[in-house]
């Protein structure tokens, strides 16, 4: 009996290893060893209230391209330009936070709230979540890091 129980636990702990550890880097491409056919992107849409409307896009050579949509300080078009070593770091920071690993969609029956859409394209591949409300803490902290690292809040205004 004693042996059956120790067997058991030893199985549920190897699926949990393989769950929480080796899962999430079998599911993630392998690291661009060329950043240039990389592409970046994050909107945020409209809420009930004063939500930026924007979408940016980070190509793999560093041009970043704005669009302004509605309540932001700058409307249209811009664009600007950013290191391949930032391009490299938000690549970085999209393995580190798991994100080929998290679902798709992150969305409750909550009504007027902004969402945001993140996606990054590698080697032709592409993977994109659509954050309503729910998302684990480490994607919402992607997003702000693309926001950071592009300089977005000259366009935006916060």
């Amino acid at each position: 009996m004693k042996q059956r129980f120790l067997i058991i636990i030893g199985i549920i702990a190897l699926s949990a290893a393989f769950y929480f550890y080796l899962y999430p880097k079998l599911t993630q491409p392998p690291k661009p060893s060329e950043y240039k056919d990389v592409v970046i992107t994050l909107e945020r849409t409209l809420c009930y209230g004063f939500c930026p409307n924007y979408e940016l896009t980070i190509s793999g050579d560093g041009k970043v391209v704005y669009e302004g949509k509605s309540l932001v300080k700058v409307t249209g078009a811009q664009t600007a330009q950013i290191s391949q070593d930032k391009v490299k770091k938000l690549v970085d920071e999209f393995y580190r936070v798991g994100y080929f690993s998290l679902q798709d969609e992150y969305i409750e029956d909550i009504k007027d709230l902004p969402t945001t859409i993140t996606s990054i394209t590698i080697d032709g591949k592409t993977k994109k979540i659509v954050n309503y409300y729910g998302a684990p803490k480490k994607l919402n902290e992607l997003e702000n890091k693309i926001d950071e690292i592009t300089n977005s809040k000259n366009w935006v205004g916060k």
